[in-house]
């Protein structure tokens, strides 16, 4: 499953506002974040994506959890879409912006270290 660890002081209620309408459009391939849902407690948030590669379209979420280092950033569990390298572009373009807006933050665990 792709995954990005980003380490540091970010929290996924910074990130919602900001992830919340991301478009990412070079075609044929299209990067899009539809809608953000944050949980009650804040510590997790949704992301309804849409990812377009040629022929391909594939709608699916994402999952932003808090955790003690930082937040995790991964493909829903309840969802399987494709492991293509748009979506794990969409996982890695949403970790660098997580790292842009927080400067103090590091990458951690991760298998998308050639998409970053």
């Amino acid at each position: 499953m792709p995954h990005v660890q980003v380490t540091g002081p970010c929290r996924v209620e910074d990130l919602a506002p900001s992830l919340a309408s991301l478009v990412e459009a070079q075609p044929p391939e299209v990067l899009k974040i539809q809608a953000a849902y944050l949980a009650l407690d804040r510590s997790q948030l949704i992301l309804e994506a849409i990812v377009v590669e040629e022929y391909l379209r594939q709608s699916f979420f994402l999952l932003l959890r808090d955790e003690p280092e930082g937040i995790m950033i991964r493909c829903h569990p309840f969802c399987s879409p494709q492991k293509t390298d748009a979506v794990k572009r969409l996982i890695a373009r949403i970790a660098r912006a997580a790292l842009a807006l927080h400067p103090a933050c590091a990458v951690g665990h991760t298998n998308l270290q050639a998409f970053l």
